[in-house]
């Protein structure tokens, strides 16, 4: 009996936990955020980061929307925006995903949010 008793007082301090030296936390996005590639740009609330690119002629470029705050828990809120050129072309207007776009021209290239216009604009100049 007293074999059952030291047994139970073993486990219940092992379920204790303590102990250790780490922390946990939840996933901040979801997975929503998609993180641009290191010469890419991100296309976060209210900015384009970077603002202004230079890139040699045939250069692709990707921009990643990165506009989703708060976590899994408690909720998140993806902020729509778009990259839309002057000439026109360019993204459709979205919360989430990716956008590229090859330059074979060389020049300056403006762009901005459908939504945000020129308080969120950006600009790719090709060489």
């Amino acid at each position: 009996m007293k074999g059952v008793f030291v047994g139970l007082a073993v486990a219940s301090l092992l379920g204790c936990g303590g102990g250790g030296g780490g922390s946990s936390t939840g996933p901040t996005n979801g997975g929503v955020n998609t993180p641009p590639p290191s010469d890419g740009i991100s296309v976060q609330n209210n900015m384009f980061s970077p603002g202004t690119k230079t890139v040699t002629v045939g250069t692709e470029v990707k921009w990643a929307w990165n506009s989703c705050t708060g976590d899994v828990y408690s909720g998140q809120t993806c902020q729509q925006h778009s990259v839309t050129f002057d000439d026109g072309t360019g993204s459709a207007t979205q919360d989430q995903g990716t956008y590229t776009r090859t330059f074979s021209a060389a020049g300056v290239y403006n762009y901005h949010c459908s939504i945000h216009g020129a308080a969120m604009a950006g600009s790719i100049t090709v060489q």
